[in-house]
């Protein structure tokens, strides 16, 4: 693959992936329309997504790290805390993967179909998004919140939901502040991307090579960019920027589907 096309794959591959428009049916239109797939290429794009994530949220990974470090003498500080909580937010989503529960939803392969579920997902996320209260954030959750959060993760499973928009929904409904509930989903989206890293890279058996360097560094960058122009949206109008994009999106896959 030449530049440009790693560069679309950084796209759907790690930027689709970390805000609220759904990154497998970007990733499924690209592969249809113009014949891109990542392959063994996606563990370098989600281990670049996940790099900016902990690059940008460095005041956080700062935290869980004096956290972990105070356990030694049994104390229990706000960063062992938020790990706890991203962890148990991202366990649901990485159990299922793992395949326990023997849990297996229809996988949709109609663009028309995918087209209806992401425009009906538009719709709730619009919804949810003007109709919950405003009023909690990280330090304010406990574990109901965040176990329903990874719950919701689960609906990704659907093809044209998406594991950060359902989480993200999910956090809206409990009452998370827009900005709070975005920065949770992406920092429990952290062990759920370094696992599907390392996951990738066992099953495509092969070793990493420039491609992958290349592929990392451009998803990493990618995100790095996107991260703050998302969190701008979102502190001025909400969900609704995404929940129109997702709109649009759904309304063009349901057009592309009855050709």
């Amino acid at each position: 693959m030449d530049l440009p096309d790693l560069g679309i794959l950084a796209l759907v591959e790690g930027v689709a992936d970390i805000v609220p428009i759904d990154g497998s049916a970007h990733a499924m239109i690209v592969s249809r329309l113009i014949g891109l797939r990542a392959g063994g290429l996606a563990p370098a794009f989600h281990l670049g997504a996940a790099l900016a994530l902990a690059l940008y949220f460095w005041r956080d990974m700062a935290l869980i790290s004096s956290g972990l470090w105070k356990l030694r003498k049994a104390r229990i500080e706000p960063g062992t805390r938020l790990l706890t909580k991203m962890m148990v937010a991202a366990l649901p989503f990485l159990l299922v993967e793992a395949g326990i529960g023997g849990l297996a939803l229809p996988h949709l392969i109609s663009v028309f179909w995918i087209g209806v579920v992401t425009l009906v997902c538009g719709l709730i996320m619009l919804f949810a998004d003007r109709l919950s209260l405003t009023v909690k954030r990280i330090e304010h959750i406990g574990g109901l919140t965040s176990l329903a959060v990874g719950v919701a993760q689960l609906a990704a499973l659907v093809s044209g939901i998406g594991r950060v928009p359902a989480a993200l929904i999910m956090a809206r409904l409990f009452g998370m502040e827009r900005s709070a509930a975005y920065r949770f989903v992406l920092l429990a989206s952290l062990p759920v991307l370094l696992v599907d890293t390392v996951v990738g890279l066992v099953d495509s058996g092969r070793h990493p090579g420039f491609s992958d360097v290349v592929s990392l560094g451009l998803s990493c960058a990618l995100v790095l960019v996107a991260l703050p122009i998302a969190f701008a949206l979102i502190r001025r109008a909400g969900l609704l920027p995404f929940a129109i994009y997702r709109l649009l999106f759904g309304a063009m896959l349901i057009g592309l589907g009855l050709l």
